[in-house]
């Protein structure tokens, strides 16, 4: 029997929940500000510290809120 891992596929926060300016934890680390909230419980706009860009963040890709 092969172990072929586990996948992840919660969403451990409520993007209706979230404000701008709130920071959140993606899986891969990074930590960001959000810019802006679409309101649909998707996707977020985030700033991050390492390069200042803003980019278009899904909610399978947030870890948690900081």
């Amino acid at each position: 029997m092969t172990n072929k891992g586990n996948v992840d596929i919660g969403i451990g926060v409520n993007l209706l929940d979230v404000t701008e300016g709130q920071q959140l934890r993606l899986k891969n680390g990074r930590i960001g500000e959000v810019t802006e909230n679409m309101g649909d419980g998707q996707w977020v706009e985030m700033r991050f510290q390492d390069n200042d860009d803003v980019e278009l963040i899904h909610s399978q890709e947030i870890d948690s809120i900081v």
